[in-house]
């Protein structure tokens, strides 16, 4: 950097008001910044309070994708960018639109019957599961325990029966753990293998053609024992035929042929071995045909316009999302729950209130940033970045973003610490944000995870992210997430750490430099569950392919980038695995060790290509303080 822009830009801090106390490298810099404990115009603690309460509220509704409450918080979001004199940065004024699945309807014809039974009543005595196929299958019905394959653990539901052609009945939940080092967990608690999906694949890997699930675990036999299909909507293809049926019609119907599945259930629990077993002269007949139903989203973007004439031509993108979980059909993590109201003051109305703060702070300050701030709060997050993943494969000016920083979840501070992720994704970049953590009395931790929110479709586009991260609670997606929980200067402070960082960013001559992590987890292998010992370096675009894992880049010098894997390119099978989604992946890849080379097929252009990867081993991830 040379003299005459080393003084423009510390001008412009000065003139930003920043009180300073301590250095970051000149290397950073060019010049000794210190770093901003306190920045003008002040923080408002009372927006911040007004802010939570209203995204928060009952009237909202939990901020669903689709519904009325969702497009108040979306008007509200606009309305404070305009108030603040910001541009809008959307398609439509402050909006960016786009379609997004929200739930599934039930069709005709969609039927059941189990033997030779009267067909069943749709949505009293059984109902499709979200995740099921569209499809017909008639065959035996076989009983696979709770429908699970832990087998480093020695549990294995599948060992001893074929199910090859087949319809199994599985449980729902699973066993009660026995010891420390069980892989299954106590309700509410759960763990992946308990998950609907999970159960689905595993029954469609063990070639079943069809899944009925019964839940036995509510003695109360009440009116909310049948999921509703939006509950068990999976965006990421479908496995197979998939239905469940109230306990009392299943019961009924084995009771001729001498089996009690409550009997089966309590062996299971109490000895945890499977007690999987054929049901004989038992068939079942399944017919599911589901509609998706698709409702409009938007992202609101606003933009602050750079003060410098050229580096007015580069932006940071600071980002939260604003939905949540609406009534808790999809998504909650009380069983109980669903039909109530999840507020989502944590998650996520804590990142769009700082959003909003940081708008109103940047917009008012005397001297604006030398680069370009864009604003953008993101819909569809929870059903998985779709919100985001829009924004960077719509937004023209994308190769000009330099960084963006992600705000979720960031209402629970607790003793002024603080996690962040990515931090490692920009060269300096970590070094910054800690130089003005330690300044405002923060304790940081940095993830070596890269983490699974709206900044992960920044960093598949080689863009450095930071997200901010106050830590999970036993309110996180359950109606008890409310905002008198909040712990409001926690984050007023953190607004504080969020514009001094960005300040920092925005007004350096030379752009920070892109970094990437090859070995970091993946986010298929968090989404699933699973430890993998293996590395690949795929970095997965989610929810795009109708069948695959469509790879929005790989990792530099990783087994992926070797072998040629390319971005763009859709995997549909791994070794002898045919893969349809992420959790396919993860599962093909789980089954490898390092060393391995397996085969890789891939639909490029349409057209298939194979391609062979000498896969390694996943360096241990370490924590950070």
């Amino acid at each position: 950097m040379n003299i005459n822009s080393r003084g423009r830009s510390c001008l412009r801090l000065l003139l930003v008001g920043l009180t300073l106390c301590g250095t970051v490298t000149a290397a950073l810099t060019g010049w000794t910044l210190e770093p901003a404990a306190r920045i003008s115009p002040e923080r408002s603690g009372h927006d911040l309070a007004h802010h939570a309460k209203f995204l928060a509220s009952a009237e909202l509704g939990g901020r669903g994708v689709g519904s009325d409450g969702i497009d108040s918080a979306r008007d509200y979001i606009a309305a404070e960018f305009a108030k603040h004199g910001l541009r809008p940065g959307g398609e439509n004024g402050f909006f960016q639109s786009f379609d997004v699945a929200v739930g599934v309807t039930v069709n005709q014809p969609s039927g059941l019957r189990l033997g030779n039974g009267e067909p069943l009543s749709v949505h009293e005595e059984w109902i499709p599961l979200g995740l099921s196929a569209s499809d017909k299958v008639a065959a035996d019905l076989v009983f696979a325990g709770y429908g699970i394959t832990a087998k480093d653990y020695g549990y294995d539901d599948y060992e001893n029966i074929d199910v090859k052609g087949k319809v199994v009945l599985v449980l729902r939940y699973e066993p009660p753990p026995k010891d420390p080092n069980s892989p299954f967990k106590k309700l509410p608690q759960y763990s992946i293998h308990s998950v609907l999906r999970t159960k689905a694949d595993n029954a469609r890997d063990h070639g079943a053609v069809g899944m009925i699930l019964v839940d036995l675990s509510n003695p109360r036999r009440d009116e909310n024992e049948l999921l509703p299909p939006s509950s068990s909507l999976w965006r990421g293809g479908r496995s197979l035929v998939a239905a469940q049926v109230k306990r009392d019609i299943l019961e009924n119907r084995l009771a001729v042929s001498g089996t009690s599945l409550a009997a089966l259930k309590e062996k299971i629990d109490r000895t945890e071995r499977p007690a999987s077993m054929p049901l004989t002269g038992v068939t079942a007949e399944m017919q599911v045909s589901l509609a998706e139903l698709r409702r409009r989203a938007d992202n609101v973007v606003a933009m602050l316009p750079g003060a410098d004439p050229v580096l007015r031509q580069e932006n940071i993108v600071i980002g939260a999302h604003y939905d949540h979980l609406g009534f808790g059909h999809y998504g909650t993590l009380d069983r109980r729950a669903s039909g109530t109201v999840h507020p989502g003051a944590d998650d996520n109305a804590s990142g769009t209130v700082v959003l909003l703060e940081l708008a109103r702070r940047l917009a008012n300050l005397p001297v604006k940033p030398a680069r370009t701030i864009v604003f953008a709060a993101f819909s569809g997050e929870e059903l998985g970045l779709f919100g985001s993943r829009h924004f960077v494969d719509r937004t023209g000016s994308l190769a000009s973003t330099r960084a963006m920083i992600n705000l979720d979840m960031v209402g629970r501070l607790r003793d002024n610490r603080l996690t962040v992720f990515g931090a490692r994704s920009g060269e300096n970049l970590s070094q910054i944000v800690s130089a003005q953590a330690r300044q405002l009395g923060l304790e940081l931790t940095e993830s070596d995870e890269v983490g699974r929110s709206d900044h992960l479709s920044f960093y598949n586009k080689k863009i450095p992210v930071l997200h901010l991260f106050t830590g999970i609670h036993q309110d996180y997606h359950r109606p008890t997430d409310t905002w008198e929980k909040l712990n409001i200067d926690g984050m007023a402070k953190i607004s504080d750490l969020v514009m001094a960082t960005v300040l920092a960013i925005a007004n350096v001559a030379a752009p920070i430099n892109f970094v990437s992590l090859p070995t970091r987890r993946p986010a298929d292998s968090r989404a699933a569950g699973r430890s993998l010992s293996v590395y690949l370096g795929s970095i997965p675009a989610y929810g795009t392919a109708s069948d695959g894992v469509e790879l929005t880049g790989v990792s530099d010098g990783s087994p992926a980038a070797i072998a040629g894997l390319r971005p763009g390119d859709v995997i549909i099978q791994l070794a002898d695995k045919k893969i349809h989604d992420i959790e396919d992946l993860t599962s093909a890849l789980a089954a490898q060790k390092p060393g391995d080379q397996v085969a890789i097929v891939v639909l490029r252009d349409g057209q298939p290509v194979t391609v062979k990867a000498t896969l390694r081993a996943r360096e241990p991830v370490l924590g950070r303080g």
